[in-house]
């Protein structure tokens, strides 16, 4: 009982000045009434009249929802200090943190003096590689502002993890085909591609974690429960993983001085084959909220490991020059499916409540 207590009272504590308790009173003969606070109500810009949305959350809360209100990803902003000794690096790492923290307008302030060209430079470099809907709206000489331009409802969540799969996987199929004729350039092609997954990447990063924060960018963004984010997050990493294993495969294409003997490079395309195939499964089964299908993707893993051990006797049989380089490849390959299957079981961690569902439904009847 004694932890009881210490819990409720650490939880009161960590509600502070948000929480409120008001009663419900009943009017006429059929109307519960529950008086909203004057705060919400004047930063909602709210007045007598005015319509607001009530939505019931899976957990059985109520969200209050202002019907007059603007784009839900409105968020305030945010203004970070850059200190003299400050690294381009560093600068870069702290816009995409701001990025993702969800903050529509980003002020970088030197702390003294004027910003060097060369963080300037950075900055620039950032917005233009990495953050999808962002411009540099203002550049004084001791202050940048950014300004993320794309609200949320322009790309749903989905779209834009379909978008990252197909520009990864289209990396492999290209740097697979470098691979096989030796073609540098079409294998600098896949490396520079790698630029456009991180960018949707982390614009799909910033919007899970605006959804985990408010409930209507949530349902907005075509999500149900806050802990889809999670599922959708590891599935975001592991696709931008995928694009780098795409670049390893494209950087030995540029290394390798001989074409790869037939035999030896049917077995590397077959298992590269099956690598995209249950990568592609097991992004279908996650989007479309498929158990078995993940189930599938998950046990054919397995067969790719087979087919790597088939290659690298192969390999050997036939004396593959550089050895070491096509080892990574095969590696870069393997890997390819191991975060299918890290895709696939965070499908079926989403889903296992329905399964949960249908079996106890069916032992009823």
């Amino acid at each position: 009982m004694k932890a009881a207590t210490t819990t409720t009272a650490r939880q009161e504590a960590a509600l502070g000045d948000h929480r409120e308790v008001r009663k419900v009173q009943f009017t006429g003969r059929s109307t519960y009434v529950l008086s909203l606070p004057k705060r919400w109500i004047e930063e909602m810009r709210l007045r007598a009249g005015d319509q607001v949305t009530l939505v019931r959350e899976a957990d059985n809360s109520l969200s209050i929802v202002p019907m007059s209100t603007g784009p839900a990803d409105s968020l305030s902003e945010a203004t970070a200090v850059i200190m003299p000794a400050e690294s381009a690096s560093t600068l870069r790492r702290k816009v995409v943190s701001m990025y993702l923290a969800g903050y529509n307008i980003i002020h970088l302030k030197l702390k003294a003096g004027r910003i060097n060209p060369a963080l300037r430079d950075a900055v620039r470099e950032v917005v233009r590689r990495n953050l999808v809907g962002t411009e540099m709206i203002a550049d004084a000489s001791d202050v940048i502002t950014l300004q993320v331009l794309l609200s949320l409802p322009e790309l749903s969540v989905n779209t834009a993890i379909r978008r990252v799969y197909l520009i990864a996987s289209s990396m492999h199929k290209d740097a697979m085909l470098a691979l096989s004729e030796l073609n540098a350039e079409l294998a600098r092609e896949v490396i520079k591609s790698d630029d456009e997954v991180d960018r949707f990447s982390l614009y799909v990063l910033r919007n899970l974690v605006m959804a985990t924060q408010n409930g209507r960018v949530l349902r907005e963004m075509g999500l149900k429960n806050p802990s889809d984010c999670l599922s959708y997050r590891a599935a975001v990493k592991s696709i931008e993983r995928v694009a780098d294993h795409s670049c390893g495969i494209a950087e030995a294409a540029v290394r390798l001085k001989e074409k790869l003997p037939k035999e030896t490079l049917a077995k590397i395309e077959k298992m590269s084959y099956l690598a995209l195939a249950v990568l592609g499964d097991s992004v279908e089964a996650l989007l479309r909220r498929d158990y078995q299908l993940a189930d599938r993707t998950v046990d054919a893993v397995e067969d790719v490991h087979a087919l790597e051990q088939e290659a690298l006797a192969s390999m050997e049989k036939d004396r593959t020059r550089d050895l070491a380089s096509v080892k990574l490849v095969l590696e870069d390959i393997r890997r390819t499916a191991e975060y299918a299957s890290d895709i696939a079981e965070a499908a079926l961690n989403e889903t296992i409540d329905e399964v949960i569902e249908k079996g106890a439904a069916k032992s009823k009847q």
